[in-house]
């Protein structure tokens, strides 16, 4: 929290004007557009959140640390089905993947729903997903997964899919089903939670290996867990298998060190979403 007469002033590698549907974009839903990659679309730049249980879709500013609740999805899942995990491209629609493997793309202006069919690298199911640029700076972007066929695999896949063509390559694996997040920098991180080596890690985008790790042991054994990048920072979203709501926490980009944290009472935050449009850092 900032208090006085203090200014936040926020550098978004890669931002643009807003983007304008000005018809004929090929929108399959109120809200949501075919477009990939280009300008920022409104509303980019916040991290959005999903809840496990009540499909509720919500907003979370990071800088002033609030919630606020846009609506619960009605996207047309087979019975059974509940949010998994979630992203956010530039042109303002969520990603939004089911424990089912039903893949859905929602506008974050109006929630409507188009269902993605396609056919997931090497069978991938459950993955968590984050969007990175191509190059720091620019505004094409690549949708990274990675995870597996089930939640219980001693191996997880990554993969990288191109949101055009939505064709998949894998090009890397890890022990631990990662949630993961992207930005404007060209960078891909991961948070994995195991009881007792939970981490924070860079991920090279072309092999998979782990560049850089932070370790979080208080962060690990977990119930739902979700993970973004923004403003330079990283905010993991927690619950146990103890509490009853969502945790965030604020782990500093430069030393992996929790700054804060901040009770998020009514959520169970699965999946949380930000766009190449965030800022990633604050001056």
């Amino acid at each position: 929290m900032r208090t006085g007469l203090s200014l936040i002033v926020i550098a978004c590698v890669g931002c643009g004007a807003p983007q304008r549907d000005e018809g004929g974009g090929g929108d399959d839903a109120p809200g949501v557009d075919s477009a990939v990659g280009g300008e920022c679309a409104d509303g980019t730049e916040l991290v959005y959140t999903i809840d496990q249980f009540n499909n509720k879709l919500s907003t979370f500013d990071p800088s002033t640390k609030t919630f606020h609740d846009l609506g619960s999805l009605t996207c047309p899942v087979t019975l059974g089905g509940t949010p998994f995990s979630m992203s956010v491209d530039r042109a303002g629609n969520a990603w939004v993947l089911y424990n089912n493997g039903e893949l859905f793309k929602v506008g974050i202006q109006g929630l409507g729903c188009v269902k993605l069919n396609w056919t997931p690298p090497s069978g991938l199911k459950v993955f968590g997903m984050g969007f990175s640029t191509e190059m720091a700076g620019g505004d094409a972007e690549s949708l990274f997964i990675g995870g597996g066929l089930t939640q219980t695999q001693t191996s997880y896949l990554l993969a990288r899919v191109d949101p055009t063509t939505m064709t998949g390559t894998t090009f890397g694996s890890q022990p631990q089903l990662p949630e993961m997040t992207g930005n404007g920098n060209a960078e891909l991180w991961g948070f994995m939670p195991e009881a007792t080596t939970a981490r924070v890690v860079q991920f090279d985008k072309t092999t998979g290996a782990v560049i850089k790790t932070y370790m979080q042991p208080t962060l690990g054994g977990t119930n739902a867990y979700a993970f973004a990048h923004w403003g330079g920072d990283y905010w993991v979203f927690l619950q146990r298998n103890a509490e009853t709501n969502t945790t965030v926490y604020q782990v500093n980009g430069m030393t992996g060190a929790i700054t804060s944290m901040t009770s998020a009472p009514g959520h169970t935050v699965v999946g949380a979403g930000v766009s190449t449009c965030a800022p990633v850092i604050l001056l």
